[in-house]
């Protein structure tokens, strides 16, 4: 058609050789020129220095070889394409296009088309086995995840920063992971926090009904030894004569029950809460007064006080609980002591702290009762305690103030006898 636009422009048949020439040396095509009669113009043995060729037979010219080699060609298809020239004469270009050349690329397609459908399948296996991986490890990871969660495992991340729906999902399980965890962990401090309080609520139950039971022990006694008495006087058992002596023995057990009833009720109304009076206080006068109090006491072992207070010592308690623990103190030392021994007292401020220490000499404590010393009721000899008059609750009571006032203390074996000590700042 290129060639049929060109050859309008020209004038004579003639003109056009040089483009005829250049289209079939280009196209390997044979072709020629019908005048309106149908009769060939051209090509003529005259005009062109090749001769037509027959359609039946395709040319080829093999390089360095001086002759034609003329081989049998397949089909071929010939198109007519009108042509007028510039003079206005009209003309037929004929054009016939041997099939050889594709029949030949056809065969070569059919007998490579199996390796191509094969190259086809591994490239389209090894496409979708990328895109698989590709669409599928974000899922895997989400899947691995997930499975660490359903184990409360929320150590595991989904990391990922893909934009699509998987990235979302990635990062909405990222976030369901931190919340669970972090709910998990308050949970786990809860429940832990609500075992230790269930544990210490065990555990003062359990000191209650100990409480209780040593103190119906402590009661049972003398009320059992105060109703031999009165059965014996009243029933006239030989040996109960003598009233005025069996009354005297009986007002004693009475004062006995009536000190220990005191001290329950004492212990009854420190467990309440209540409201404590804390003041400003001058702590050495208070360790003097108690001092003065235990006098007798002193007198009647023979022992000699040795104190070390300074003139004023003031600090913040509550008065009337510091005075009855300083006063439970002293009476102990002074009771669990032999005859003739020391009670040295030393008291002093250091850097804004109480530091107080009460020592009994003549005496130790076994070092597997010095823990349960602050225990209700407990005595290391029973039968010795008896004799002093105790009522087994004066230690208990000292640790109870101790610790309100929020106080260190215990008590040691020394190398002359056994040490009360207890230290709390002056503020609170």
């Amino acid at each position: 058609m290129h060639l049929a636009k060109q050859m309008a422009s020209f004038e004579r048949i003639t003109d056009c050789e040089n483009d005829l020439f250049d289209f079939s040396k280009k196209t390997s095509a044979t072709f020629w020129i019908e005048d309106s009669n149908g009769s060939i113009i051209y090509p003529n043995d005259t005009s062109m220095e090749t001769s037509s060729i027959s359609s039946d037979y395709t040319v080829t010219f093999d390089e360095g070889d001086p002759f034609i080699d003329m081989q049998p060609s397949g089909k071929t298809t010939t198109n007519f394409y009108p042509v007028t020239l510039k003079n206005g004469e009209s003309y037929t270009l004929a054009v016939q296009t041997d099939l050889f050349i594709v029949q030949q690329a056809t065969k070569v397609l059919l007998s490579i088309l199996p390796y191509v459908i094969l190259m086809i399948i591994l490239l389209s296996i090894l496409c979708a086995w990328f895109y698989t991986r590709y669409i599928t490890q974000p899922i895997v990871q989400l899947s691995k995840a997930s499975k660490q969660m359903a184990e409360l495992d929320f150590s595991g991340q989904c990391n990922t920063t893909r934009e699509d729906e998987l990235g979302c999902l990635a990062k909405s399980l990222n976030s369901l992971s931190a919340s669970l965890s972090t709910a998990l962990n308050d949970l786990k401090t809860a429940n832990q926090q609500l075992k230790t309080d269930i544990e210490k609520e065990h555990m003062l139950e359990q000191q209650r009904v100990d409480f209780f039971s040593a103190a119906s022990h402590e009661l049972k006694t003398p009320l059992t030894i105060l109703k031999g008495h009165l059965a014996g006087m009243l029933s006239g058992v030989s040996g109960y004569e003598n009233h005025t002596e069996y009354m005297e023995r009986s007002l004693a057990v009475v004062d006995r029950m009536e000190k220990l009833v005191k001290e329950l009720l004492y212990v009854s109304k420190m467990e309440e809460p209540q409201k404590s009076e804390y003041k400003i206080v001058d702590f050495a006068e208070i360790f003097r007064v108690q001092i003065a109090a235990v006098t007798d006491l002193l007198e009647e072992k023979k022992m000699c006080l040795e104190a070390d207070i300074p003139d004023r010592l003031y600090c913040e308690v509550e008065q009337a609980q510091m005075e009855r623990a300083i006063q439970n103190i002293l009476v102990n030392a002074i009771r669990y002591s032999p005859c003739n021994e020391w009670i040295r007292i030393s008291l002093s401020e250091i850097n804004g702290t109480i530091h107080s220490k009460i020592e009994n000499t003549g005496v130790h404590v076994s070092d597997d009762a010095i823990p349960h010393l602050f225990e209700a009721f407990y005595r290391t000899d029973t039968s010795r305690s008896r004799n002093t008059g105790g009522t087994g609750l004066g230690l208990y009571i000292v640790g109870k103030i101790m610790e309100i006032h929020h106080a260190n203390y215990g008590i040691s074996n020394t190398s002359n006898g056994v040490l009360f000590w207890f230290e709390f700042p002056c503020k609170r």
